[in-house]
């Protein structure tokens, strides 16, 4: 970067952090430079190249973290990725990438989840695939804990998140690995509350029929169902498997015994 650009692009940023800004857009910056849009994107190109800033989107940029200015590597500040693009809506970082952001997984997750009050277009941030989930503004932030700019599902929401949408989670088998994961932090009497809130009664039957068939110390025999089952729901929906085994208590279909989830949980 020739010294002049180095200068101007340092006191772009400086500028922005000055004002409590962690991301802009290119007209922000073309405003704040007064040069030309073919000059600011020469620009900005230049700093992306050194590790000043990331793209999330097109025509949205968001300044590095202090800890990683100068790096070549995609920042991975998901709550810093995502702020910008739903800016002024309510969201949550949910699912899968909650499942990943409190550990609980044991892949990490490429595709980024967020649950908004908006359905977005935007398709990709920083290179990886973002896939929206519309929620209501009065469940939103329901067992949502803040995270930086944005909001992220709680560990008690994100149980529930994963027994409500397997397969925005990974199924089954990811869901009985993070209750196992998780257990001892759980607090019963939240996960209880949550899905009364949310009306999850079947996520919480999931989550309870895991809990009890496996054993799982910390919850095992600690859950009840929100109201006593009518019929019976499938552990994983839409797997398109036939089921082997039926917990009568929770009135839940798996499509696998207690013990084969259990060992694919241990693989």
């Amino acid at each position: 970067m020739k010294d002049i650009s180095h200068s101007l692009g340092l006191r772009l940023i400086d500028d922005l952090v000055a004002d409590g800004s962690t991301h802009f857009t290119f007209e922000e910056a073309k405003q704040r430079l007064g040069r030309s849009p073919s000059a600011t994107a020469n620009l900005l190109r230049r700093m992306m190249a050194h590790g000043f800033v990331d793209r999330v989107r097109r025509g949205h940029y968001m300044i590095r973290r202090l800890g990683v200015l100068g790096t070549r590597a995609a920042a991975e500040d998901l709550a810093t990725i995502v702020a910008p693009v739903f800016s002024g809506y309510s969201h949550r970082l949910a699912y899968r990438t909650a499942l990943d952001e409190h550990d609980l997984v044991a892949h990490p997750v490429r595709t980024i989840y967020v649950a908004s009050t908006r359905r977005m277009r935007v398709k990709n941030l920083s290179g990886r695939p973002l896939r929206t989930v519309f929620e209501p503004e009065e469940v939103i932030r329901i067992g949502a804990v803040s995270h930086g700019p944005s909001w992220i599902s709680g560990l008690e929401r994100t149980l529930l998140d994963a027994a409500a949408r397997p397969d925005l989670s990974g199924g089954a088998a990811v869901l009985a690995a993070a209750i196992a994961a998780a257990a001892s932090k759980i607090n019963p009497g939240n996960l209880t509350l949550y899905a009364e809130q949310l009306r999850w009664g079947a996520a919480l039957r999931r989550i309870g029929t895991v809990a009890d068939a496996m054993g799982v110390e910390g919850l095992d025999g600690k859950l009840a169902p929100l109201k006593p089952p009518v019929a019976d729901l499938e552990l994983e929906p839409g797997s398109g498997t036939s089921s082997v085994w039926r917990d009568s208590r929770w009135r839940v279909r798996w499509a696998q015994s207690p013990a084969e989830l259990a060992n694919v949980v241990r693989q």
